[in-house]
């Protein structure tokens, strides 16, 4: 399995400021996607042991769709 390259995510972690990324954003910054598996993704990944480090922790949001006025 091919490790994430997160010098792009350490750096957003050490603004201090809560984020948010999509997949697409992820895998700009990372060159891999996120992790499938969501007990992986947050518990035990290079990016949630990361997050760890700064005091942060994973939250992973479903997919979700809005419908608003054309």
């Amino acid at each position: 399995m091919a490790n994430p390259n997160l010098k792009k995510i350490e750096e957003l972690l050490k603004s201090g400021e809560e984020f948010n990324l999509t997949n697409s954003q992820y895998k700009k910054k990372t060159g891999l996607d996120i992790p499938k598996n969501p007990s992986y993704l947050i518990n035990s990944s290079a990016i949630a042991k990361l997050a760890d480090r700064y005091g942060r922790k994973i939250v992973l949001q479903e997919r979700q769709i809005s419908f608003v006025k054309k």
